[in-house]
């Protein structure tokens, strides 16, 4: 049986990525429609970033346009990740579950750890924006290559303020 080298595999092999739901690349999210309804999560390569409990923040809103956030989650670093919507419609869930086990946005992010569901406004139109799971791994594999700041900075917001104040130096006198 021939050996399989880990550092021959593409960057990209080692996250799931089902072939039955579109992504937005640049923030990855992806969406998945069924009856005018969009079901919309993060994609696995995303908790690169993340914190294995991250603390998912949901924003309050109706509708949503396409990049506008929907929840806001704790990344490393101190960073933040925004979820944004790759779909425009009016909102029709929050997931529950991820404010008594948000650690399901990792474990389980295309099945029970999915974060919206939007009833789609026009679901042909946003679904052109994004692209197939083959696509979206092409993508990931050209990011990756240029560092993981690059690849998630669509998705990441400003650094959070550090919780010790800052120290000056005093003045000489």
């Amino acid at each position: 049986m021939p050996e399989i080298s880990v550092a021959a595999t593409a960057p990209s092999a080692r996250f799931a990525l089902p072939s039955d739901r579109q992504y937005l690349a640049g923030r990855h999210v992806w969406a998945q429609i069924e009856d005018g309804i969009a079901t919309v999560g993060v994609s696995a390569p995303l908790g690169e970033v993340l914190w294995y409990t991250p603390d998912v923040e949901f924003w309050a809103v109706d509708r949503v346009d396409v990049g506008e956030t929907l929840a806001t989650v704790q990344g490393r670093s101190g960073r933040t990740v925004a979820v944004g919507s790759p779909v425009s419609g009016t909102l029709v869930e929050l997931n529950p579950l991820l404010r008594r086990a948000p650690h399901a946005l990792l474990a389980q992010p295309y099945g029970r750890g999915w974060v919206a569901r939007i009833s789609a406004d026009r679901w042909e139109r946003d679904e052109a924006a994004m692209v197939p799971a083959r696509t979206y791994r092409k993508i990931l594999d050209g990011d990756l290559a240029l560092g993981r700041e690059f690849c998630f900075g669509g998705a990441l917001l400003a650094p959070r303020p550090s919780a010790e104040p800052t120290v000056l130096p005093e003045a000489a006198a």
